[in-house]
């Protein structure tokens, strides 16, 4: 789930402004959370879609690129949801594809399937009665053990489930507690859950909505940390949250009261770094910048959490820019992507004293969303190097990150309507990091796969206008191969053919489909330069606050 824009933007130039905070306040609702298609357009013909080949022959520094689980797997067990929530992540000889619906698991070696189930599937075997999906997985490497967190049945609950083996196809035990209690009048959501994993603790973030009378709507009531020591998510009884330290941010939408400087969204650090310090990264929605603060003495009971530290960074829109198709409804073009907000919605992880992040923007006075990078300094939270993915008329969206002990990284991402294939193009960039902390690049753009047509879009079938914004995302992941340090596993959603006879499915009522794509991204070379050239813009760190506008909206999935 995500915070989704369904009010027009406000303007307002000071928090201390009572109208704006008003403001700010009532654009926070909650509108329901996962579409689960069913008696719709989507119905028809569910054969499971054989995995595509790659993108034509495979570029220099991509090793392996295959089909991920795809809206045709989910809806044949039931589970059609959109979007996916693509996430993934690779473990020491499989990797783990996980969406709203359903689990996959594959081989490293070829890409191959090993198995697929749904997700209530997958957590029943865990220990645990259904789940509203917003999975989260990571595979960590001191343990050798899988860690997946989602809502519960209830969306008040959350849920980590652990692998007792490396082998995701082995057994898993589980864990329920109650991410958030709610208001005292029902509703209560612990919405978009985050995850994050470092020498001392499993960092679990929510943004909170609850009703605040019997009768009102869902509102956002601020956010949660949870830091679990990780000798309780990692017990020989299996996973507990004893010690689990609850840091409450709340934010009353009747009074408008509340700490604007934490952020939304709030990602913990991922890092192996030594010490007792965990960190956390967010963007702040009082003003452009990412902000962060430490938790010390992190797993255990006297964690206690510092100031926020609002780092300064370059000016960018709070509401993203709708992404381009170059087809659309009747051949027209259309700008309908849901592109997201502002959010760090991927991991972040800290390596050799600098933490990476990733996330999307839109520059001020441009139509275009791009991917923003950030490297920061572990300790003062100086922003080392900051730049965008962009090249002017393309949207780039969804974007994740990831980084070795050598200080190689890889960005992957989404883009829209470039050049000629127009079609929503899934891709990365690799970069080294220098001694001074900056990104240098060290390919052009990786072509990882193209969608199968120009013109996706939800709730609607194929040659219908599309109303308002498509849902597309909301997650993307790369992860670093624990076996071999020069590879990166990347992942993030595509468009397949719309489920009609036309395309190949004589059952189908012509609704769209989704799909997920994999790859694996060897940096020890350097692979050949795209065709295009890549512009990077807004590098720079401002030296002064700049306002503008930012609020919540409502939530879905």
């Amino acid at each position: 789930m995500k915070l989704h824009k369904i009010t027009s933007g406000l303007a307002f130039i000071s928090l201390a402004s009572t109208a704006a905070v008003a403001q700010l306040a009532q654009d926070h609702s909650y509108d329901g959370g996962a579409q689960l298609l069913t008696g719709s357009a989507f119905d028809g013909a569910m054969t499971p879609e054989q995995a595509p080949a790659p993108n034509g022959p495979l570029q220099s520094g991509v090793l392996l690129s295959f089909a991920g689980v795809s809206q045709y797997d989910v809806a044949g067990v039931g589970r059609n949801f959109v979007p996916p929530d693509t996430m993934g992540a690779v473990g020491t000889s499989q990797y783990v594809s996980v969406v709203n619906g359903g689990v996959g698991i594959y081989s490293k070696t070829d890409g191959s399937r090993q198995s697929f189930l749904s997700d209530t599937t997958f957590w029943a075997a865990a220990g645990q009665q259904g789940t509203n999906g917003d999975t989260r997985i990571l595979f960590n490497a001191a343990t050798n053990r899988w860690v997946a967190a989602a809502f519960g049945a209830s969306l008040s609950d959350l849920q980590i489930a652990v692998s007792d083996t490396s082998n995701a196809n082995g057994s898993w035990q589980s864990v329920k507690f109650t991410g958030y209690a709610g208001a005292g009048f029902g509703g209560a959501v612990a919405d978009y859950p985050t995850l994050a994993i470092d020498a001392n603790a499993v960092y679990i973030g929510t943004n909170n909505f609850a009703k605040s009378s019997a009768t009102g709507a869902q509102q956002f009531q601020g956010t949660t940390l949870n830091v679990i020591p990780l000798a309780s998510i990692f017990g020989t009884s299996g996973p507990s949250v004893a010690g689990n330290v609850q840091f409450q941010t709340p934010f009353d939408p009747v009074t408008f009261a509340g700490d604007y400087t934490r952020g939304y969204a709030i990602q913990g650090v991922n890092s192996n770094a030594a010490g007792t310090t965990g960190k956390v990264l967010a963007v702040s929605f009082a003003s452009n910048n990412l902000t962060r603060y430490d938790i010390l003495n992190a797993g255990t009971a006297g964690a206690t959490r510092t100031d926020s530290l609002t780092t300064i960074g370059a000016t960018f829109e709070d509401n993203n820019a709708p992404g381009r198709q170059p087809s659309g409804y009747n051949g027209l073009p259309s700008q309908v992507i849901d592109t997201g907000d502002p959010r760090v919605g991927s991991s972040v992880w800290e390596v050799n004293g600098r933490i990476y992040s990733v996330h999307t923007v839109t520059e001020p006075g441009s139509a275009f969303t791009v991917i923003r990078y950030d490297v920061l300094d572990s300790v003062t939270g100086a922003v080392l190097d900051e730049g965008d993915l962009g090249n002017g008329g393309v949207d780039f969206y969804y974007g994740s990150i990831a980084v070795n002990a050598a200080g190689q990284v890889v960005i992957g991402y989404d883009r829209s309507n470039y050049g000629l294939d127009g079609n929503i193009t899934f891709a990365a960039r690799t970069f080294d990091t220098s001694a001074n902390g900056k990104l240098i690049f060290t390919s052009g753009e990786l072509l990882l796969k193209v969608s199968s047509i120009n013109d996706y879009h939800t709730g609607s079938l194929e040659f219908q206008a599309p109303a308002g914004r498509q849902r597309f995302g909301d997650y993307s992941a790369v992860s670093l191969d624990p076996t071999d340090g020069s590879k990166f596993w990347a992942t993030n959603e595509i468009a397949l053919e719309y489920n009609s006879p036309a395309a190949g499915h004589p059952n189908g009522t012509g609704g769209p489909r989704w799909g997920t794509w994999v790859a694996e991204i060897e940096v020890g070379t350097v692979p050949e330069p795209a065709t295009w050239a890549m512009m990077i813009v807004g590098f720079g760190m401002v030296g002064t606050v700049s306002r503008r506008r930012r609020h919540l909206a409502a939530p879905v999935v």
